[in-house]
Order: structure tokens, then sequence, then C-alpha cells
């Protein structure tokens, strides 16, 4: 048996006698006289881990007008009566009417609500499981507006695609008062909507007859049966106002009981485009959204992707959907796999950029090739035009159209070097695995850049990791991220000067 020592003392925390497995903590609000604005503070119970522990705020509001609470982000989610909260923090929310008790519908947290409002008194409980930790979240109450209905609740739907249920009150039993039950739904830019009636049982009415009244946006408004087709593939913010009949309450008779479900997903319509690699060997394709405040939908074979990556040697379908070309970045990569080599050099084709699906939506950004040895030999880099290549210094920038970057793959960047008329390197040789990449400098498409850009050649290992052809006597020695400027006699004519990095 309970003994309450209870009393009526405006945003105190009462604490009652329990039974031997509970605990119970009321507050009572009392707003009905004045405005108030409070924060719903949950308290500490860390003494009570052995009970199942309830708390409950008890408000009350001026006659005709709403009690308000807002939910911290990111909100609360509505549950049917039978499940469960993983966080086994279950909230309930009731509303007392001249009928009988009402309940609104039960809580979890980590949800689409942001506010509910309830007809002038009623009663918040958050019940825990003994054995679990109070995890806090307080929330604010206050006197909302005038009430035109017997609960409103404001939801933020996040980006699509998304869904989420909602569950009219006494959903379990049936809700049979005449009154007016509102759903108001903020969607994201360029998100439409669907709404489907999962389950709908419907009341035995005395008086006038159920209806879903909907606003969508400041302009348009229409009234639908329960039973009628609701709202579907429509764009923007809405509202939903469920009007109850005058139903017969009596024994075996069911009220009025909704499950509803709400989907959104982006409007518009895609870009489509397909990318074959298969005659390609070696290439791979990787689109990125660059902006991560846009509204970017990017899919591969139908699955959206934060970032698509095309696989060599396979075919895909993509879809881009809001993509503004400015904030796509295509890059593309080719793995060259080179022969082995004995006593001789052999040498390799020129490095070009293969074509790629003119339907893609985005210029290509940069280029890869990933030399890849068999054994230690030595990869040879060389000017493709009959011209040298120059290396981009501080006090000497390449100002070609395009730039290439020349590294170890499993090492440091040996350069950044360009073929120009001034350029004074005949070969570079790498021990080991080589990427290039090419990037745009005075263009905005790669793909305009056919090349060659290179040739290339595998010759025998040499002992050090990197030498160069000179044409003059001025050496660039690269080790370790250092450049040193080795300087000799000047000479007549372009010679092969091969250098040794210990």
């Amino acid at each position: 048996m309970w003994r309450s020592t209870k009393k009526s003392v405006s945003n105190n925390m009462q604490i009652l006698n329990y039974p031997l497995n509970t605990n119970h903590l009321n507050l009572y609000t009392d707003c009905s006289t004045t405005d108030c604005s409070i924060i719903a503070v949950h308290p500490d119970s860390t003494r009570f881990l052995e009970f199942t522990r309830t708390f409950t705020w008890d408000l009350k509001v001026q006659s005709g007008k709403v009690f308000q609470l807002d939910f911290p982000s990111p909100g609360i989610r509505q549950i049917k009566p039978s499940e469960s909260c993983p966080d086994k923090h279950t909230y309930t929310i009731t509303a007392y009417q001249r009928a009988g008790p009402a309940n609104i519908g039960s809580f979890c947290r980590n949800g689409t609500i942001s506010r509910i409002q309830v007809l002038y008194r009623g009663r918040v409980t958050l019940e825990v499981p003994k054995g679990t930790d109070l995890n806090s979240s307080d929330f604010k109450v206050s006197m909302g507006p005038a009430a035109t209905g017997v609960v409103e609740m404001d939801v933020k739907l996040p980006r699509g695609p998304f869904s989420v249920d909602f569950f009219t009150p006494n959903y379990a039993t049936g809700y049979y008062d005449e009154q007016k039950m509102k759903w108001n739904f903020a969607l994201k830019p360029m998100h439409n909507f669907t709404v489907r009636f999962q389950h709908y049982a419907p009341p035995e009415c005395q008086k006038k007859t159920v209806m879903c009244d909907y606003s969508l946006g400041d302009k348009t408004s229409f009234t639908v049966a329960p039973t009628e087709t609701q709202p579907a593939n429509k764009q923007g913010d809405f509202s939903l106002t469920l009007a109850n009949c005058d139903a017969k309450k009596v024994a075996n008779v069911p009220g009025l009981s909704l499950n509803f479900n709400v989907e959104v997903f982006r409007s518009g319509t895609p870009y489509l485009c397909t990318v074959d690699l298969r005659n390609e060997e070696g290439l791979s394709l990787q689109i990125e959204n660059k902006n991560p405040e846009s509204y970017c939908e990017m899919s591969l074979n139908s699955v959206m992707q934060e970032k698509i990556v095309v696989p060599a040697g396979t075919k895909a379908d993509l879809s881009f959907l809001d993509c503004p070309v400015q904030d796509l970045q295509l890059t593309a990569t080719k793995v060259i796999d080179c022969p082995s080599v004995s006593a001789r050099d052999v040498t390799g084709p020129s490095l070009t950029i293969p074509t790629l699906d003119p339907s893609l939506p985005v210029p290509l950004h940069q280029f890869t090739w990933l030399l890849r040895l068999r054994d230690q030999s030595t990869v040879d880099l060389m000017s493709p035009k009959g011209s040298y290549l120059h290396q981009s210094l501080p006090d000497k920038q390449c100002n070609e159209r395009v730039s290439l970057l020349i590294s170890e793959t499993e090492g440091s960047n040996i350069g950044q070097f360009c073929s120009a008329a001034e350029g004074t390197i005949q070969k570079i040789q790498i021990k080991g695995n080589v990427s290039i990449t090419v990037t745009p400098k005075t263009i905005k498409d790669l793909s305009q850049e056919k090349g060659p850009f290179l040739k290339f050649g595998i010759s025998p290992e040499i002992t050090g990791k990197y030498t160069t052809g000179q044409k003059f006597g001025i050496i660039m020695i690269l080790f370790s991220g250092v450049f040193l400027n080795v300087s000799c006699c000047m000479l007549t004519k372009p010679a092969f000067i091969r250098l040794q990095i210990q």
C-alpha cells in the first residue's frame, strides 16, 4: 500500500513512500494563475539503483491553454505501448480530460519530436528499471497558446531517405473524445514526403465523421478521409490535423486508433550515367562531394554513397541528385604492371589519359599512374616531346598547363615537374614502384589534355635511389626531402650524368 506524503507545493520535488521495489519522485507545477517557464531537472537517484524508479511531473496551466514541453536536441520519438527504449528510459505523457485520462503516448530519447503541447492538465512520467543508471535529459515546461486540440506535436525530420511512425492517443484501447490531434512536420530543403496509414481502426461515430486536414506550406490545404489515399510525393513542410468524431463509448466498441508513417526523401530528378571500365585495364575512378553543406546525393548501382569508387574492370550505374559541378571532384588512377627486365632496357608506352565516358557530369581533376615493378628494376622517366623536364622550385615555378608530381609509391615525393623549353632534366631514374600524378595548372578539365605527359622505360637495378640526367652541369640531388644544387663545368652538348645516392 502507498502512503503518500505529497503536498501541493509548486515547483518542489516531492518524495513519496514507496513499495520495497519502487522509488517514486514527484514534481508538481501549477501555471494556472500566471505564466511560468521551468526546466524539468532530473534528480540524482544513484542511491536507488536497486529499485525501479519513476519520476513524475504533474503539470497544470490556465483553462483553455496548453502546457508546452520542449525537448533538447536530438528530441524524442514515439513508440508503441508494447515497445521499450534501447536505453531503458521510457517517457509517458498523459492528458487529464473530463472523460478520463488519455495516454498521449510513450516516448524514447533521440528522435524527431522537438515539442509537444497538451491540453490544460497532464502528467509526464519517466520510468527507469532497477540496475540502470539515470541518464538525465532535462526538458523545458511552459504555458503555451490557446488549445486547438488535445495534443499538438512539432517534428523536425532529418535528411532523407528516412521514415518515422506516430500513434494517436490511447492507441492500444482507442480514443473516443471529439477532439483534434495535430502534427507539424518541418522538412529539409529539396525534400518530399509521403504519408501512409499503417493501421487504422475507425470509431463508431454518433456525430460527424473522422477527417484528416492537411496544410502544405502557407497556401495549400485539403481534407481527406482516413480510408482515402493520403498525400504522396509532396514537397515541403506540412501539418496533419486528425479530427475525431463523437464516438460511441460502450463495451466492445473500439475507439479511434491510428498508426501512420511519414517517409521523407529527396525531391527532383537525378542525373544518370553509366561508366564502363571493362575495356581499360587497371583504370579506376573516384568521385567525391567536397561540400559537406550541400544537398548532393550520389548513388552507385542504386546505393547511396558518400564517395563513389568505381573499381577497375567493372561497369557501374551512377546517379547524381542536386550535385553542383563545382562541388564534385573526379580523380582517376591507372595501374600499370611493368614487365621484368634482365640486362637490357625495356621501353614502355607513353603516359596518356584514356578517354573517359563523356556523360560523366564532372571534369577530371586529377589523374595518377601507378607503375608497379615485378623485380628490383628501375623506372626511367623522360619528357615525351623531345624537350626536357623542368623541376618546379620556389624561384622557378612550372607555368605549363599541367604539373606532374613524381613520388615513390611507398616513400616521399620526389618533386613537381613539367615539360618546358627551359627544362634541364633529360631523364629521371627511380628504384622501385613509382606514382605520377598530373594536376591542372591553367585548365579546368584534365580530360582536355590527352598527353602524352611522360615516356617511361624499365632498366636494370641501380645501386642508389634516384638519378637524374641533366642537359647542363647543374645537377639536382633529391634525398630525404632536401634539395642540393651541385655545380660543375658547363657541358658543350647534352650528356647523361648518373648520381648515386647512398
